[in-house]
């Protein structure tokens, strides 16, 4: 299987626009919020996050049996097949906002459960709002189906540490697996993202 190189960018924090919208769900709170608090804790936030991202872009091969191959192993899921259906290529990537959240995040279970509440909730809206800027520069003037992640769907977490062995993640971006298969940086995103057949 051919795979291009592999891709890394750093994302300055000011060139992430986050989503109100999700930090409202997140918060539980009403859109359009006001909130001296959540302004102290996302100031926190933005000062120790540090937005980093790999990708490769890798052939679809759909096997006989139903099995995907992307580079990282053969695998079944009926919804990432789906998704995948009209792309002969895609982008695989990690982003993540790095160790100094899980540290914050850490020091605030002692102190604060409410600021740890609101930072948690800032710091997961972050996080997408980092995908969303790093999908951005990824696909440039491409059309590209919605990202897919692991856990989503039938999509096992299982494919985790194929996926971020092939982005060289844990040199690049600092990422390790536990036994359960959850990520450290905490606030951290893996996405399959079809790039859609010209024709």
């Amino acid at each position: 299987m051919s795979i291009h190189s592999i891709g890394y960018g750093v994302i300055d924090i000011e060139n992430i626009e986050l989503n109100k919208n999700e930090v409202a769900l997140r918060l539980k709170t009403e859109r359009g919020f006001t909130s001296p608090e959540i302004e102290k804790c996302l100031n926190s936030l933005q000062s120790c996050s540090c937005v980093k991202y790999s990708v490769v872009k890798v052939p679809v091969l759909c096997g006989k049996n139903g099995e995907l191959d992307l580079g990282f192993g053969n695998f079944r899921s009926t919804d990432l097949t789906k998704n995948l259906r009209n792309c002969n290529e895609a982008f695989i990537f990690a982003v993540t906002i790095g160790t100094g959240v899980d540290r914050l995040l850490k020091s605030l279970s002692l102190v604060s459960s409410a600021d740890l509440f609101i930072t948690d909730g800032l710091a997961s809206a972050l996080v997408e709002s980092a995908c969303d800027e790093a999908e951005k520069r990824i696909k440039g003037e491409l059309i590209c189906n919605p990202r897919f992640s692991p856990g989503y769907g039938d999509l096992s977490l299982s494919v985790q540490p194929g996926i971020l062995q092939l982005l060289n993640a844990e040199r690049l971006l600092g990422i390790k697996l536990n036994e359960s298969l959850m990520m450290t940086p905490t606030k951290t995103i893996t996405a399959i993202m079809g790039i859609k057949n010209e024709n």
